[in-house]
């Protein structure tokens, strides 16, 4: 008996567009690192220590300078932006493992990468913009009067705690993917053939065939 293979495999059928769950997952992570961002700037207003200021008038000229020189509030401002926001992209990488992995797995990683660090830098403004005088050390100290203290603007002054969001994000995302898998059954995988081929049909060459 001989075996007719066909030199092209036939077309398979997935039912849907392979790209529909890649934008599914995309615009799904999307949404929800925007969502995180919102919190992320709320909790980091919230929960990050302040760096007092002092107003200073002198010879009607309105200036401000650092109650405690030495102060390491604003270590503590980078170092509470950086939790949140590893918490938040744990949160995402768990989220995109458990809901994406079937249906856009590369959608999900690109957008836990790019939505990240959108997201990230959008924490990092608003948290800022809910803070004392909404970012600006002028108008925070508008009303203060001489000697007195105020509350400085929230600020990030090392720029690789908002880029640690995406790292951690994508790279827990890889590692769950790497050691749990994708967890798709082998037809969702590798969709059925439309046109299968048949093994056990009889060649032209072969004797049952004539």
């Amino acid at each position: 008996m001989s075996i007719e293979i066909s030199p092209t495999l036939p077309a398979y059928d997935t039912g849907k567009p392979w790209w529909r769950g890649e934008a599914y997952s995309a615009l799904l992570l999307g949404a929800l690192s925007m969502i995180a961002g919102v919190l992320v700037a709320v909790i980091w207003r919230a929960v990050a220590p302040m760096v007092q200021g002092v107003v200073s008038i002198s010879n009607g000229q309105k200036s401000a300078y650092y109650a405690n020189p030495e102060t390491k509030g604003f270590v503590g401002q980078d170092g509470t932006f950086g939790i949140c926001g590893a918490v938040a992209a744990i949160l995402l990488a768990v989220a995109a493992f458990l809901w994406c992995r079937r249906r856009g797995p590369i959608g999900a990683a690109l957008a836990l990468a790019g939505a990240g660090v959108g997201a990230a830098y959008f924490a990092a403004w608003f948290g800022t913009w809910l803070g004392p005088g909404r970012g600006s050390i002028v108008a925070a100290a508008k009303n203060v009067p001489n000697n007195g203290t105020f509350d400085l603007p929230l600020q990030i002054g090392a720029t690789g705690v908002i880029w640690l969001w995406p790292a951690i994000a994508v790279g827990l995302y890889f590692l769950l993917m790497l050691i749990f898998g994708p967890g798709d059954e082998a037809e969702e995988q590798f969709p059925q053939w439309a046109d299968p081929v048949d093994l056990t049909a009889p060649g032209p060459g072969d004797p049952a065939a004539r």
